[in-house]
C-alpha cells in the first residue's frame, strides 16, 4: 500500500538528539513504549532509549563500557541494534563499536546481563529464555539469559553476520550476512544449512555500514526471509531456497512486522507495505 496524500501529519513519538540517526526500534507488545537504536556519527546518542508515546524518554541502558577503539582507520560509524522477548518483557541491544551485548528489562531499563564480544546483531528467543548474538569474527553464540551460561557457538562461515532471527518455536536460528547474500538456518544441535541468493547477479557489498545497518532477518508462517541493501541495490529473498522476493533501489531502509506478515520498505520511491504471504 501507498501513503494517504491527504491523510494528517503523524504526531511524532521521539526527536532525535543532534547528531544521531535511529537505525533500529522495536514497540512494547501494548504500543505504550518504543525503544530506538542509533547510530552514533559525532556526540549524540549511544545506547537505547526508551521512550513513552508522549514522546519523553523514559530510560536508556548502557552496552558495555568504553568504545572500542579502532586502529586508526577511522570512519567507522558505531550502531545499536535491538530484538526484545515475545512477551516484551526483555530488551537486548548490541554495539559493534562497545564489542558486547546487554540484556536490559524493558519497563525500567536495568542491565540484567552483560556479555562480550558482540557485533552488533541479536535476537532472543520468543520466552526471553536464551540469546543469540553475532562475534566480529563470523561465528554466533547462543547464552542462557538469566545465567549467562554459555550454550553454543557455531560457525556460519561468513566474514561477518548482519541478522538474526529465532524461529517462534524456538528450534530454528537464522544469521544473514555475505556478498552474495547468505542465509545460514540452524538448528538447536547446530546443523547448519546455508541458503544463497538464487540469482547470482545479485550481490551487495556487504562490508559498507549500510548493509550492516539495514540488514533484517524474519520468520514468517512460511520460513525465514532476509532483506539487504548496500549504497547499489536492496533485496528480500526466501531464505528456505534462495528465491528473490522483491527487489528496490539503493539506500533502502525496510522492517518486517514482529508477526513475520508485512514487510516494509522505504526508499527513493516512497514507503511501501506487502503481505508476506502474498510474496512468498
Amino acid at each position: 500500500m501507498s501513503p494517504d496524500p491527504d491523510a494528517e501529519e503523524p504526531s511524532g513519538i521521539a526527536v532525535l538528539a543532534e547528531q544521531s540517526t535511529a537505525v533500529d526500534a522495536v514497540f512494547s507488545p501494548d504500543g505504550a513504549r518504543v525503544t530506538i537504536g542509533y547510530a552514533d556519527v559525532g556526540e549524540g546518542r549511544g545506547g537505547p532509549v526508551t521512550y513513552g508515546l508522549d514522546g519523553a524518554p523514559r530510560h536508556g541502558f548502557a552496552i558495555g563500557g568504553e568504545p572500542h577503539e579502532d586502529d586508526g582507520g577511522g570512519g567507522e560509524v558505531d550502531f545499536v541494534r535491538l530484538a526484545q522477548s515475545g512477551d516484551g518483557r526483555l530488551l537486548v541491544g548490541g554495539s559493534p563499536g562497545a564489542q558486547a551485548v546487554a540484556v536490559a528489562d524493558s519497563a525500567t531499563g536495568r542491565v540484567l546481563l552483560t556479555v562480550p564480544d558482540g557485533a552488533g546483531p541479536v535476537a532472543l528467543d520468543h520466552t526471553g529464555r536464551r540469546l543469540a548474538y553475532a562475534r566480529p569474527d563470523g561465528r554466533v553464540s547462543v547464552r542462557e539469559t538469566t545465567s549467562g551460561a554459555a550454550l553454543s557457538t557455531w560457525d556460519t562461515g561468513l566474514p561477518a553476520v548482519h541478522a538474526l532471527a529465532f524461529s517462534p518455536d524456538g528450534t530454528g536460528l537464522v544469521a544473514a550476512g555475505g556478498d552474495r547474500p547468505t542465509a545460514c538456518l540452524f538448528t538447536a544441535d547446530g546443523d547448519r544449512t546455508d541458503v544463497v541468493v538464487a540469482d547470482a547477479t545479485l550481490t551487495i557489498d556487504a562490508t559498507l555500514p549500510w548493509t550492516a545497518i539495514t540488514t533484517r532477518a524474519c520468520w514468517t508462517g512460511r520460513g525465514p526471509a532476509v532483506f539487504t541493501a548496500d549504497d547499489h541495490l536492496a533485496v528480500l529473498f526466501d531464505a528456505t531456497d534462495g528465491r528473490v522476493l522483491w527487489t528496490g533501489p539503493e539506500q533502502t531502509v525496510a522492517s518486517f512486522t514482529p508477526d513475520g506478515r508485512a514487510f516494509v520498505a522505504s526508499g527513493s520511491d516512497g514507503i511501501t507495505a506487502w503481505s508476506l504471504d502474498a510474496l512468498l
